[in-house]
């Protein structure tokens, strides 16, 4: 079996998981300059993850006929129901990373942060985990699976090129 979007994906996501444990690291020693760095990196990082599935594996999935019959596959009704829920986790996360930059650059500006506020964002970002720790498991064990069963290896490998092109798409700042 090919699982080059397994791999892909999966290693992104663990990329993505240690960014929010050095960010969280940050936040408690109140250096918000690098809290700020690496929340806007996070950011930046899980949009370009986000618009990969988005633009490429979402809709190649959705397009895709499954044959009822066979039980080893998801059906076409399970597929656009997980998606519905994956594009939902995707905005949640998007507007509430959108909010902890607007949080951060507000505590950047005053160049200060009292504590309480610190601990505000880092809860906010705990939740933010907590719903992406259960959404990363539902793509792993299920919808980067996905590919490999339903398509040919060149499909596979087109995918997974396009997916691989938008994780190295960071915006210009990054370079």
């Amino acid at each position: 079996m090919n699982d080059s979007v397994l791999t892909l994906l999966q290693e992104d996501h663990a990329s993505l998981g240690h960014l929010l444990v050095e960010l969280d690291g940050e936040l408690l020693k109140a250096n918000l300059s690098r809290a700020f760095e690496l929340l806007d990196l996070f950011w930046a990082r899980l949009a370009i993850h986000i618009r990969g599935e988005n633009l490429h594996l979402f809709p190649a999935l959705a397009a895709i006929s499954v044959n009822q019959s066979d039980n080893d596959l998801p059906t076409s009704q399970e597929i656009k129901d997980v998606l519905t829920m994956l594009r939902s986790d995707h905005n949640f996360f998007m507007k509430e990373l959108a909010r902890a930059i607007q949080d951060m650059r507000t505590m950047m500006g005053q160049n200060s942060a009292r504590k309480e506020e610190l601990e505000d964002l880092r809860r906010q970002l705990q939740v933010l985990k907590r719903r992406l720790d259960r959404h990363n498991h539902l793509e792993e064990e299920r919808v980067y699976v996905w590919p490999s069963l339903l398509f040919d290896d060149q499909a596979l490998a087109n995918l997974a090129d396009q997916l691989q092109h938008e994780l190295h798409n960071l915006p210009q700042r990054f370079s």
